[in-house]
This record gives C-alpha cells, sequence and structure tokens, in this order.
C-alpha cells in the first residue's frame, strides 16, 4: 500500500493543519490506509511541526488505532463473560487458526482479515457474537463463522 502525499494533504487541508484536531486526522488516515503508516506518521509529524513521540503516544494509547496493516474485514470476536461461556474463546482461537494467524492485530497475507479479542460487543443475549467488517453476527459457531469468512473471499476474488 503505497503512502501517496496528496492524500495525506487531502487529510489535513480538510482539518485545517490544525493541532487541535491530530486525533481526527489519524482516524482519516486509519480509515484510509487501515492502520497508521510509519511514512504519513512521520509527514503529519513534520508538516504540523509536532513531534513523533506525540503521535505515537496517540495511535497506541487508543485501541481504535493501529501501527500494522488491519484486514479490510476486520474481525472483533467478543471473549468477555457471556461469549467466553458459549465458546467465544474457542471461535477466536478456530478463526485464528483457519485464517494462519500467529497473532491478535495480524492481517491475512491478502489483507483481507485481521482478528482481535474484545471484551464486549453489547450484545450479550446473543452470545457468542462475533463482528466482521462492522456486521455483528450472534449466536454463531466456528463453522458459521469459516462459512462467512469463504463468501468473503469468494465476493472479493468475483470482483
Amino acid at each position: 500500500m503505497e503512502v501517496q502525499k496528496i492524500e495525506v494533504d487531502n487529510i489535513l487541508n480538510h482539518w485545517k493543519r490544525d493541532k487541535s484536531n491530530l486525533i481526527e486526522m489519524l482516524e482519516d488516515v486509519q480509515e484510509h490506509y487501515r492502520y497508521i503508516p510509519p511514512q504519513v506518521a512521520i509527514t503529519i509529524a513534520e508538516e504540523l511541526d509536532i513531534s513523533m513521540n506525540r503521535i505515537f503516544h496517540i495511535a497506541t494509547f487508543y485501541k481504535g488505532f493501529t501501527l500494522e496493516p488491519r484486514g479490510k474485514y476486520p474481525i472483533s470476536v467478543c471473549t468477555g463473560t457471556a461469549c467466553h461461556v458459549k465458546g467465544g474463546t474457542r471461535i477466536l482461537e478456530n478463526i485464528m487458526r483457519d485464517l494462519d494467524l500467529e497473532r491478535e492485530g495480524q492481517a491475512t497475507e491478502d489483507q483481507l482479515f485481521s482478528v482481535e479479542s474484545v471484551r464486549c460487543i453489547g450484545c450479550c443475549g446473543l452470545a457468542p457474537v462475533v463482528a466482521i467488517g462492522g456486521e455483528v453476527h450472534g449466536k454463531t459457531s466456528s463453522t458459521k463463522m469459516k462459512k462467512f469468512i469463504n463468501k468473503l473471499r469468494k465476493k472479493e476474488q468475483a470482483q
């Protein structure tokens, strides 16, 4: 994924290059690239005359930011109490195995998926719950998730 100066300039200009909008700028970067690329962080630091330390602090403090690429379809597996009791942790392990991922946050080779556990999605009555690309799936299972992931893969291959 090539970092394009024009896109970074557009983001900075949208926020009027105002340092007080740094979090919003980083949110836009995250949305565009699915992570905060080092070169983008450096460019923002230089353009706004702020330290890389400030950007790094924000990017590591807030869970919504990541410094490594996320998949196009981020998968959040609830491992809160209700989901854990109903097999959420096992679903997480199976999805990670099926996608050949060694750790949470890592993207698949094709950059389509990344997986993380979350403490609560807010649908405890539908446990176990998994969100894929923002779409929430309740009363799920490893088998259902495998089928849904394969469906998304086929959709991407058809495009």
